[in-house]
């Protein structure tokens, strides 16, 4: 073979093999929004995988119902903390059923909150070895500021702590009670703020808004994580910048059905060391 020939074989077979790197190495794309790879490692403390569902109406109705109480571990259970929202059972039988169906997690239940005859507490569900390090719940001293005062849960990361507030925002207050938020809110380390901040469509207008204009809101307006044929970004994650350091991707998790809720569940993958 003549010393050119073997040249131009040995140019091709580079290029091939950069395409293929080029291809491998690619950052794929969810929700029309470029993210990083969620990690492989799933152990605890590598990554944890924090996420937020408004359950619509969750009570003792829904907890009667096997079939639907399966869905609802299937879809939580990808999880390593799941905030779970509209818990409307002022028995608190059902959140204790749906616990009881999810043995490798810890529970907390926040008070009953509403400004009305309506009330409804937060949760979260958090894999046992993971370390609780504190629960804050504003309840009590916001009622006039928020229909629902946000829940503050604290968790050891091994190396760093990681603050988490969780809201269920009334869509007739969105901006007044994010305002409100920012003077509860504690900026300073890994904090993220989850929920159904109803913060889009006719309710709220991010891009014109002042509130949390220096955070990173990881789901954008133009996302959707409602059930029904609306296409409005109500369920939002936003994190400060320490946090944001520690971010590695995101999801909306459209495996939801109109019988399990008619929000999508959201989540994110951090750093946990």
């Amino acid at each position: 073979m003549k010393p050119v020939h073997k040249i131009v074989i040995i140019l091709i077979v580079l290029l091939v093999v950069a395409l293929l790197i080029f291809f491998l190495l690619r950052k794929p794309t969810i929700e029309g929004q470029v993210v990083n790879k969620p990690s492989q490692d799933r152990s605890l403390n590598a990554t944890i995988r924090i996420a937020n569902w408004n359950l619509q109406i969750f009570g003792q109705s829904k907890a009667s119902k096997p079939d639907l109480m399966a869905k609802y571990v299937g879809e939580i259970g990808k999880y390593d903390i799941v905030f779970v929202q509209e818990i409307r059972d002022s028995s608190g039988i059902a959140f204790e059923e749906l616990c009881s169906l999810l043995p490798e997690y810890d529970c907390k239940v926040s008070s009953r909150a509403g400004q009305t005859s309506s009330k409804e507490q937060y949760g979260v569900m958090y894999r046992k070895g993971l370390q609780l390090l504190s629960m804050t719940d504003f309840n009590q001293k916001y009622q006039a500021d928020f229909q629902r005062p946000p829940l503050l849960v604290v968790f050891n990361l091994t190396l760093s702590d990681l603050s988490v507030y969780n809201i269920h925002i009334d869509p007739d207050k969105v901006a007044s009670e994010l305002k409100a938020l920012e003077s509860v809110v504690n900026s300073s380390g890994n904090v993220i703020i989850l929920g159904d901040l109803n913060a889009d469509c006719s309710y709220y207008n991010p891009s014109a808004s002042p509130e949390f204009d220096s955070w990173f809101w990881i789901i954008k307006d133009n996302e959707d994580t409602t059930v029904a044929s609306t296409n409005c970004a109500y369920d939002r994650i936003i994190l400060n910048m320490q946090a944001k350091d520690q971010f590695i991707g995101y999801g909306i998790d459209k495996n939801v059905t109109s019988d399990m809720s008619d929000h999508y569940l959201v989540w994110a993958e951090m750093r946990g060391s």
